[in-house]
């Protein structure tokens, strides 16, 4: 059977009439037949049909042979085709030439195909059921647009039941919060004493908590006392002295709001995952609670609680602690956010599932995966992080959504039509579309809840520097994912060498791995100032040209690169590849700084006397010059340029700023901070971190920590001066 008999018979016992890109298809084969027997060479199919259809194997040789002597054989055969080149080609040295030749492809190309191997009367089925119900196109189109209509309702009162407005018992908004929503904002974000984060104690408010908390960690280093923690849970507290006093206790919470939660959470604790710690609520479905702040507490115990997190322990003071409670809200329930399995979930994957059985148009199958899932991912399974009233979180989410909606739509379009319209979707048969569904479309959603299905098993948060040295097994991460991808690309480039199609492929990637070199060269031009990252968005549009070729594995590879895609613009936007350092730093990330103020000698420690029963412990720092001189061997040219910047000093007692002053008003050799304590009350340690003020009033990287025990003796740890 000739190739283009065989492709008509993938299509036996379907009728004529069909989507356009099948009519299009079944016309080019046709017309490719009737040339054949004709033997007329001079035919071209319609520019329209030209591309998205399979070519003849004779057309498939001509167009991507550049061999000098196949060239001179079919300018013999038909003279009338012109092949320009072949005079500059002629120029060339001949090793070059044969180097370029061989670079190019097979001397005897092959197209790659995918055909139907298993059951393809069963694959096809769907398809003719349609077409024996539905024969008119336009009657197939009102099908997908109630479909559409009913995914849409189902879609969104699954939305506004589990993300709108909710009143508490009171007939108060209960607000929602995001995985990292806290009370106390990290470093000395809430001013000195704290005076941005009141009040302290004596509120309480009902919240209501997204699934999928659990995994979440800090992802920059932060202190609990004299510990510094990263890459954990921010979880400070709620366990209990145990019975043999050792001061941690293993919680037994549930998640399903039975327990009482009585466990006290320094303020800075992320709230939902106390609340699972708690047992409040429960990671696969979230839940409600209410927040009661207690004011200033002493000695946060650590201990496993509810959905096995592991709290942190803090053996002294901070002003704002709080206890979380289970909530009945409204008529007694609180709707329950069940990312995981949420309810729009399955309406989205049978809509996509049921388009890609009974469609064989690839822009149908593209273009309602990309944007149902698209919308999915952005406002139910990896939202962007909102924080506030309930009856305000679904005008900001889909506010976001659009935002990002929109361009992205205009890329896919753009992917579409030079990565798949013509070569990996565009001609597959109906007999293969059960294939088409589980390997395109499931590598696709499996991309798309990539939060759910690859971050959690991948222990490489961020690309950076930083990540790489400090996160346990970030390393073989990037090693391991570099040789998948490695072994990929190698088998992409050879599936296009066989269709003499490798050279214009590699004249595309040496453009791309020429701006990542200028990329590069502007980061490290500009050190400390810009960086460049490469963001799973960015690497899943590098290799997506990769995929424009009709093979199974293409097929896969395609469907999770747009997945990813999908995945990152939701969630994050279009975050640029060269990025300030600020930007990258985020809220509580290190500046990166080398300076700190140097303590000049041993502080002072003043015990009760006569005059007074309070403690108290000094602290006078050297000048610039003098730090300068104290660290340069460390601190190089770098120190000497952060001098110039420098503004006032910062200190931090327990994790809280208790001290702020600029050189305008006393110089630092000048300034004395002292901290006084009652022994009677405080029979705790107390940490103490000191920093530099920059150009913007902002506090600078903070020092090692030096503690003040409760016996009033003093030690300096790593990095206090």
């Amino acid at each position: 059977m000739s190739p283009d008999n065989s492709n008509r018979a993938q299509y036996s016992g379907l009728q004529q009439k069909d989507d356009q890109e099948y009519q299009e298809y079944l016309a080019f084969a046709n017309s490719s037949s009737s040339g054949a027997n004709n033997d007329d060479h001079h035919h071209q199919p319609d520019a329209e049909d030209e591309e998205a259809q399979l070519l003849t194997t004779e057309d498939y040789i001509e167009e991507f042979e550049l061999d000098e002597t196949h060239t001179t054989t079919t300018q013999k055969s038909n003279p009338g085709r012109l092949h320009h080149g072949s005079k500059s080609k002629s120029q060339l040295p001949n090793p070059f030439r044969r180097l370029l030749s061989f670079v190019s492809g097979s001397s005897h190309p092959e197209r790659q195909t995918l055909t139907s191997f298993l059951f393809p009367k069963i694959q096809s089925l769907p398809r003719v059921t349609l077409e024996h119900l539905l024969p008119h196109q336009w009657q197939r189109t009102v099908l997908l647009t109630i479909g559409l209509t009913l995914w849409l309702t189902i879609f969104s009162l699954s939305l506004v039941h589990s993300k709108g407005t909710l009143l508490d018992g009171n007939g108060e908004v209960v607000r929602h919060l995001d995985c990292i929503s806290t009370l106390w904002g990290p470093g000395n974000e809430c001013g000195v004493d704290g005076e941005r984060c009141k009040p302290f104690g004596n509120v309480s408010f009902a919240f209501r908590c997204p699934a999928d908390c659990r995994q979440v960690k800090v992802l920059n280093p932060r202190w609990v006392g004299g510990e510094e923690v990263v890459y954990r849970p921010w979880v400070i507290g709620g366990g209990e002295v145990s019975a043999d006093g050792s001061g941690t206790v293993t919680g037994t919470g549930t998640g399903t709001g039975a327990d009482t939660g009585t466990g006290v959470y320094r303020g800075d604790s992320f709230i939902c995952q106390a609340a699972m710690h708690a047992g409040v609520i429960s990671d696969a479905r979230g839940g409600c609670g209410v927040v009661s702040l207690v004011g200033e507490y002493y000695s946060f115990f650590p201990g496993r609680g509810g959905e096995d997190i592991t709290s942190l322990g803090f053996d002294s003071h901070f002003p704002m602690s709080f206890t979380v409670h289970p909530a009945l809200t409204g008529d007694g329930q609180c709707p329950q956010m069940e990312m995981k399995t949420a309810r729009s979930l399955t309406p989205t994957i049978l809509l996509t599932s049921l388009v890609s059985v009974l469609s064989t148009s690839a822009t149908t199958l593209w273009f309602t995966s990309f944007v149902t899932i698209f919308i999915h991912v952005g406002l139910v399974s990896d939202p962007p992080n909102v924080d506030g009233p309930s009856d305000t979180i679904i005008p900001q989410l889909i506010s976001i959504l659009f935002e990002r909606l929109l361009p992205a739509t205009f890329v896919s379009a753009v992917l579409f039509w030079t990565c798949s319209r013509s070569t990996t979707l565009a001609a597959i048969p109906a007999s293969a579309n059960i294939e088409k569904t589980v390997l395109w479309l499931g590598a696709l959603w499996i991309g798309a809840l990539s939060n759910f299905t690859l971050e959690s098993w991948i222990p490489l948060s961020r690309l950076s520097a930083h990540d790489l040295r400090s996160q346990p097994g970030a390393v073989l991460a990037l090693v391991a994912i570099l040789a998948i991808i490695t072994v990929t690309v190698a088998y992409q480039a050879y599936s296009f060498w066989l269709e003499r199609r490798a050279l214009p492929y590699l004249a595309l990637y040496s453009f791309i791995l020429g701006g990542i070199v200028v990329g590069a060269i502007v980061s490290i031009a500009g050190v400390g100032t810009l960086e460049l990252r490469i963001h799973h968005y960015v690497l899943a549009l590098l290799l997506l040209p990769l995929t424009s070729i009709q093979t199974r594995p293409a097929l896969v590879y395609q469907g999770l690169l747009l997945g990813l895609f999908i995945n990152g613009i939701a969630r994050w936007g279009f975050d640029s590849v060269i990025q300030t350092a600020e930007a990258l730093r985020g809220g509580d990330g290190l500046f990166g700084t080398s300076l700190v103020p140097v303590v000049d000698g041993q502080p002072l420690v003043y015990l009760s006397s006569e005059v007074s029963e309070l403690w108290c412990i000094a602290f006078k720092w050297k000048g610039i010059n003098e730090t300068l001189a104290a660290l340069l061997p460390k601190v190089g040219e770098k120190g000497r340029e952060e001098a110039d910047r420098l503004q006032g000093v910062s200190v931090m007692v327990n994790d809280v700023e208790r001290h702020r002053r600029f050189f305008a008003e006393e110089a630092l050799e000048d300034q004395v901070f002292r901290w006084e304590r009652d022994p009677k009350v405080v029979k705790t340690p107390e940490y103490f971190q000191f920093a530099f003020l920059g150009e913007d009033g902002r506090s600078m990287d903070y020092s090692g920590v030096g503690t003040w025990f409760g016996n009033g003796t003093w030690s300096s740890g790593p990095g206090f001066y």
